[in-house]
Order: structure tokens, then C-alpha cells, then sequence
């Protein structure tokens, strides 16, 4: 039964199990005003306090995309329809379908906004995954294993970094009791991005490593898994040809997807630049923003923040300019800790041409639009993004 309003959910409930509005009010813990005023669409209520009060009689409310247009973009920024409907269980987050769908939403709203403004939703979801008494069955498993991943990546992104290393051994230990290889491989990748980022250099070789390990990935792992094990690689100077020659492996997956091929170069072209190849980092970074775009504005701003940096690198202040004008129409659609801290190195790294104007005018644009969308994200000057998650 699909049910695509929150009044028609309610009269729906009382419906089938024969409950006057004294009873669901009761059932909810809420007043017989409330449920008169709602079921009677008077009155509306908060998505979160939606899900809350339907769990409390078994019902869930789930998401579904509007079309069933087969495109992978949809898979990211698709609009959302509510659907309610009778769950399985008390708990939702011991139903399959539903953690699956908190993990799409997650994945879909951080692709677009960054993770800054979901960090308070994926602990939550991390909290409650917590006080599920007994995660079993297969099918949950691998779920909750998603949702955690998912979690992992916003927290990430959010720059929560002992948080996001302590959800992503959740993952990797869910992933592991479903024994689900390709769920493993991928809680082990995001255990290496963390790793790298707070500079553990060992500890993101061996968890990419461990990773490829793993036999029949499919090719969007191995590309991910190689490409982060040769920017982990890049980090030690005696392993530049190691790392070089990963990176390369990792542009010659097969295979891939249109967004999975954008997102290897450019963060291929990311390793490349740390071993001093700007020009050949410049040309991938350049196709990688280019074709992201579509996929994810978090994506993009990282490219062409690492643009701006690979420009740096290269003594190439006209080229730095340039790609600095891009950046500041870029920064302000996202809310991003790692996008923070690119435009900060950015600050830093140009202040040698601050004679030359395009530069120091771009620079202050970049740091300007930064310190606005900080605000946005604390909360002294909301404005909602168009997925709503800001």
C-alpha cells in the first residue's frame, strides 16, 4: 500500500486497525488536536518528526525517484517522491529496504551539497544503527553496512575524521559478517581515504592494498582501490615509480562508468601533481571538472580547487587566475571541510603573486565566498540548497 501523504497516512492507520484519533494520538504520544489537525491537512509536521512518530506503529516512510529514467545522474540528484508505507518491524532500521534508502540519501544529498551540512544526520543514523540489539540476516547486514560507508564519506567530507574511521570498521565489520567482498572492499577504500587524510600514509598503503587483494571486484573498486593506493603511494618519495605506475593502472580500468571514469581522473590527476606532473595532472583535472559537473558540484569544486593548486605547482600564476574565477562560482554550492581546506592551501600558495592582480583579486573572491557558505553551514544564514539538505 503506497501512500503519498502524511494525512493520508494517518487516516489510513486509524482505518486499518479500527483506532479513533484518542487512540493513534496515544499510540504516537501525541494530543487528539495534533492528529485532527494533521490527518485533516491543517497542520503540517517536520520529515524527521514524520519518520519518528510512524515508526512508534510500525509504519516507515520511504523514498523513491520521481521518474525511472535508467541514467545514472538520476541515481544522485534525482527528485524524491514520499512514500508511506507498513514496515516490517517497530525499528526501521532493522528493514533492508529502508536503511538502503537513508544510504542512497545520504550518497545523493552529498554529491550535491558536501558533507558539513549532513554530518548531524549520518551520526544520527550511526547512533541508531548502534542501538539495533541484533543486526542479522544477510540482507540487513549489507544495508546497514551501506548506510555506515555512506556515513563514513559525509564525515569524511565533514572533516569528523575520528568519527569517520570508527564508522567505516562498522562497515568493514558488517560487511565482513554478510561476507559480502565487494561491501568489504569498499569500507576498506574509505578506511584508506581516511587514513591518507589525516596523513596515516602506512595505514592508507595497507588498507588499499588489502583491498585489491579482495578477487572479483568489479571495475569500479579496482580503479578506486588502485588509484587510491597510488596517491597513498605518491606521499613517499622512494615510491614515486610505484606510484606512478598504479596511478596509470588505475586510468586503464575498463569498464567504468561515465561518473566513475571523471572521478579516476580526476583524482588520479591528483596523485600525478604530487609526483610533479603538472601539465599531464592539469589536462585530466580540466577533463575531470568538466564532465563531474552533471554528477556532483562537490565533485567539480574539488577539481578545480585542485586545478588551481596543480597551477601553483607549475609557477603558472595566468593559469592559477583563471581556474580561480572558476572556483569562486563553484564554492558556493557546496559545504565541504575538504573544499575548506583547498581554498585555505590556495590563500596560501598564491600569496607569492600577490602583485599580479588577477590573482589576488580571484583569491579574495575564493576566500569570500568560502566564509559565506561557512556561515550558511553553521547556521547564521541558512538558505536551503535544492535537495533540501542544507
Amino acid at each position: 500500500m503506497d501512500i503519498r501523504a502524511l494525512p493520508d497516512a494517518l487516516k489510513a492507520i486509524m482505518a486499518q486497525r479500527r483506532w479513533t484519533q484518542a487512540d493513534l494520538a496515544q499510540h504516537l504520544g501525541v494530543s487528539q488536536a495534533w492528529v485532527s489537525q494533521v490527518s485533516s491537512g491543517v497542520r503540517d509536521t517536520r520529515m524527521g518528526r514524520a519518520i519518528e512518530l510512524l515508526g512508534r506503529v510500525g509504519w516507515e516512510v520511504r523514498m523513491s525517484p520521481a521518474t525511472e529514467e535508467p541514467v545514472e545522474r538520476r541515481e544522485f540528484l534525482a527528485a524524491a517522491a514520499l512514500v508511506f508505507v507498513p514496515s516490517a518491524s517497530r525499528n526501521p532500521y532493522q528493514d533492508p529496504h529502508y536503511v538502503n534508502k537513508l544510504a542512497d540519501s545520504l550518497a545523493r544529498n552529498r554529491y550535491e551539497c558536501g558533507g558539513i551540512p549532513l554530518t548531524a544526520r549520518a551520526l544520527n543514523h550511526v547512533t541508531h544503527v548502534g542501538a539495533v540489539a541484533d543486526i542479522s540476516g544477510r540482507r540487513l547486514q549489507q544495508a546497514v553496512s551501506e548506510l555506515l560507508y555512506q556515513a563514513t564519506l559525509v564525515l569524511y567530507d565533514a572533516a569528523k575524521l575520528v568519527q569517520a574511521e570508527r564508522t567505516g570498521m562498522l562497515a568493514l565489520e558488517l560487511a565482513r559478517k554478510a561476507a559480502d567482498a565487494k561491501a568489504e572492499a569498499r569500507a576498506i577504500e574509505s578506511l584508506s581515504r581516511v587514513a591518507l587524510y589525516r596523513g596515516d600514509t602506512a595505514r592508507a598503503i595497507m588498507y588499499a592494498r588489502r583491498g585489491l587483494a579482495i578477487p572479483e571486484l568489479p571495475a569500479g573498486r579496482i580503479a578506486s582501490l588502485a588509484m587510491r593506493l597510488g596517491r597513498s603511494l605518491a606521499r613517499v618519495p622512494e615510491h614515486g615509480d610505484a606510484a606512478r605506475e598504479t596511478l596509470e593502472r588505475a586510468l586503464q580500468v575498463d569498464g567504468l562508468s561515465r561518473f566513475a571514469q571523471a572521478a579516476t581522473a580526476g583524482d588520479v590527476a591528483i596523485g600525478l601533481s604530487r609526483l610533479g606532473r603538472y601539465e599531464e595532472a592539469g589536462a585530466l583535472l580540466r577533463r575531470a571538472a568538466d564532465e563531474i559537473g552533471e554528477y556532483s558540484p562537490l565533485f567539480r569544486a574539488q577539481y578545480i580547487g585542485r586545478q588551481v593548486q596543480t597551477a601553483i605547482g607549475a609557477a603558472a600564476p595566468g593559469l592559477a587566475a583563471d581556474r580561480m574565477t572558476l572556483l569562486t562560482r563553484a564554492v558556493p554550492f557546496v559545504s565541504s571541510a575538504r573544499v575548506n581546506q583547498r581554498v585555505q592551501e590556495i590563500m596560501r600558495g598564491t600569496a607569492q603573486w600577490r602583485n599580479v592582480p588577477d590573482v589576488s583579486s580571484g583569491a579574495g573572491l575564493v576566500s569570500r565566498n568560502r566564509s559565506v557558505r561557512e556561515c550558511r553551514s553553521s547556521g547564521r544564514l541558512r538558505r536551503r540548497c535544492r535537495s533540501g539538505c542544507c
